[in-house]
């Protein structure tokens, strides 16, 4: 799913725009397109679109993304006790490497999304990116601990 978040602000001078959130940041740093002849209080609106739960929707059969091998093998032999069969495949995004649960039928993807963060009697696991970066996995790592 596509989601769009729009800031908008004014254009203060010498490149700097005024957030509506007392933020400012400087075209520059946006772009590397010369700043254009702009009067001061110039309204800016700043749109940055971006894919939600990219890595968990089902597409093409991807259910899950860790940065941990070791977690991305727990939950692949979790689905397999549900009868649910799944390969990992190791990727790259940026400098990251990432782990994707790929299963091996359609007809799965709803149960294992079902299974493994949507409902109340499965692992309820929030995606790695939900924390800060090189933080371990809380929800995992309390599902594998028993709390």
């Amino acid at each position: 799913m596509v989601k769009i978040i729009t800031i908008t602000g004014n254009y203060c001078d010498l490149g700097l725009i005024e957030l509506e959130n007392n933020k400012s940041i400087l075209w520059n740093n946006l772009t590397d397109e010369n700043l254009p002849e702009l009067p001061l209080g110039t309204k800016i609106e700043i749109a940055i679109e971006f894919d939600t739960n990219d890595f968990l929707s089902g597409e093409n059969r991807i259910v899950w993304a860790t940065y941990e091998m070791r977690q991305a093998e727990i939950i692949g032999n979790s689905l397999f006790a549900q009868n649910i069969s799944s390969e990992i495949e190791k990727t790259k995004i940026g400098s990251s490497e990432i782990y994707l649960i790929r299963l091996n039928k359609d007809d799965d993807i709803n149960e294992a999304i079902n299974f493994i963060w949507k409902s109340e009697s499965g692992l309820r696991l929030k995606p790695d990116w939900s924390y800060p970066k090189l933080e371990k996995n809380k929800s995992f790592e309390s599902w594998l601990n028993g709390y």
